[in-house]
């Protein structure tokens, strides 16, 4: 008796067992590890992926963000959508590990962004399998490198421009329009662009569709409950781009359209780096992004399920309102993508998302009998990303269980050496750097001219004299002058590659001494005369503790 008891505990149909593990048959299971791998191998990618020049500009935006004007004082270059998520991340964790906390945000923006794509998917077709293709073709393609890894406003706006695009179709539901989810659809696209300025390009197709749709509607109810909302929302959305508008809005014309039409343009003109400035050469570009990975695999799916919708019912059926925004967002995307120069393979990445919502349109209106034909196509183009994607997601994943080789601590762990280094030495006041993330880890003050990092001190020489007057900085001719103005407590060099030149030159020249610190490639020149310079030379601090003996912060 009590061996049968306890045997039927174990068995399937025992009412001990989760409902739920009844239901976990093999393909469900491989469904949850192959989600499993992606989500830990994607943290794993994020968390480890190497510092990049382009996060210098963005995490010090948010650290210093308040403390002094955003343009004029810390030269930020884009809209003020990411220095404030940033600065309010900051602000509700605390002021320390600044990189980590950054890279953690993107990793919560992919968590958002797979979760909406998923829901979506599965909201359109009720298929599990189109939603985790859906998810793969997403994590194949451009944003697994620099423009989805790093603290930056490449990826961010993403997950935005989604849900705006899925509260758009809920709102104008077949059934009754509802303006609240319309004034949040709109709320989302104006964020995305307050948090890149490229994404504006969501405005037009969804204004457009906000007065035709829907067409059954008067065309006075169509504005009044529909293109009201919507506008009311994306003014809302933006409105901390509207903010800085009203407040500055010399400061911020110059900092963004002029910066990159005229000093960031004549700065690559010269530069002898690889570039793509010409059309042609913006073709290739593109061609990079949309015609391999995401794009492609998303085209793919697109052309293949748009092809067999028309065999079936005819091409009217391409007609549903949803399937024409989609493609119009992607199109404006497209065409928005070619007009910064040079051109970056992130700028091409923005319509690929709708690429995407695209062919889960295309499939929610294929029939039962096409569906189960396209299963193969599903499935092959799910394998090909996912082939595409593991050996970078598999290279990742044990750096999960290496907290030390995180980027972010790494970083966190080398302003805290810098702090350490300046207190031994007795070396007070501030730290002149193109690599503010390390000095500002380490909590100490830094040069608000030099906050932006590399972008603004590399284009000053080439800024119109009109602009130069709304510009906080100086340029590597004037450099020497400009630090005898107020000279550094130390000078941080080794991160920037030729634009460190001028630095380490002046330091040199001042007989600034140079101190070993996180490696080979950076250096770290103490002023002269600090108390405790030469006794930290000979291996102790300036109040008589050894070298080895860390300080307290």
């Amino acid at each position: 008796m009590h061996g049968d008891s306890r045997a039927a505990l174990w068995r399937p149909s025992s009412g001990w067992v989760p409902k739920r593990w009844h239901a976990l048959t093999p393909a469900r299971f491989l469904i949850y590890a192959i989600l499993a791998f992606v989500l830990i191998g994607l943290f794993g990618r994020i968390v480890t992926f190497p510092l990049g020049h382009d996060e210098q500009i963005h995490v010090s935006a948010g650290q210093l963000l308040f403390q002094a004007p955003l343009y004029q004082a810390l030269g930020y270059n884009h809209l003020p959508g990411l220095p404030l998520l940033l600065h309010t991340l900051y602000a509700l964790t605390g002021d320390s590990y600044l990189l980590l906390k950054g890279r953690l945000l993107i990793f919560l923006c992919w968590i958002a962004t797979g979760l909406l794509l998923y829901r979506f998917a599965l909201r359109q077709t009720g298929d599990r399998h189109v939603a985790l293709v859906a998810l793969l073709v997403l994590v194949a393609g451009v944003l697994m490198g620099p423009a989805g890894m790093l603290v930056t406003n490449n990826f961010l706006p993403v997950p935005f421009a989604i849900l705006s695009f899925d509260l758009f179709l809920r709102g104008l539901d077949e059934s009754r329009i509802r303006p609240g989810l319309l004034f949040l659809s709109g709320l989302a696209m104006g964020f995305a662009a307050v948090l890149k300025v490229s994404y504006v390009f969501l405005g037009p197709p969804f204004a457009l569709a906000a007065l035709l749709l829907p067409r059954a509607l008067p065309f006075g109810e169509r504005v009044r409950q529909v293109f009201v909302p919507l506008i009311i929302g994306g003014l809302v959305g933006c409105s901390p781009a509207l903010v800085v508008l009203i407040s500055d809005p010399y400061g911020l014309f110059a900092h963004t359209v002029r910066y990159f039409s005229h000093g960031h343009l004549a700065y690559w003109e010269q530069a002898t780096a690889a570039k793509a400035m010409s059309f042609p050469e913006k073709i290739m570009v593109a061609e990079g992004v949309w015609l391999a990975g995401s794009g492609l695999l998303a085209l793919i799916l697109a052309g293949v399920f748009a092809g067999t919708l028309v065999r079936r019912a005819g091409a009217a059926a391409l007609a549903w309102w949803p399937i024409p925004l989609a493609a119009a967002l992607a199109a404006f995307g497209a065409l928005g993508a070619f007009v910064p120069t040079p051109a970056f393979p992130q700028y091409y990445e923005p319509p690929v998302p709708f690429f995407i919502l695209l062919f889960i349109l295309l499939y929610r209106r294929l029939d039962a009998e096409a569906r189960h034909w396209m299963a193969a196509v599903l499935g092959s183009v799910g394998a090909l990303a996912l082939i595409s994607v593991t050996p970078r997601l598999a290279a990742a994943v044990p750096g999960v269980a290496q907290p030390v080789r995180w980027t972010g601590m790494v970083t966190h762990e080398r302003g805290q050496q810098i702090r350490a280094v300046l207190d031994r030495a007795g070396a007070r006041g501030r730290v002149a750097t193109l690599s503010p993330i390390a000095v500002l880890e380490g909590g100490l003050p830094i040069y608000r001219e030099f906050a932006a990092g590399p972008f603004l001190y590399r284009v000053a020489q080439y800024l119109p004299a009109g602009d130069r007057p709304y510009f906080t900085t100086t340029t590597p001719h004037g450099l020497s002058a400009f630090l005898d103005a107020d000279p550094p407590a130390a000078i941080l060099v080794g991160e920037e590659g030729d634009l460190d030149a001028a630095f380490a030159s002046y330091a040199r020249l001042r007989g600034y001494r140079m101190l070993p610190i996180g490696g080979d490639e950076t250096g770290l020149f103490v002023r002269p005369g600090a108390d405790g310079l030469a006794l930290l030379e000979r291996g102790v601090s300036h109040n008589g503790a050894p070298l080895s003996e860390r300080t307290a912060d």
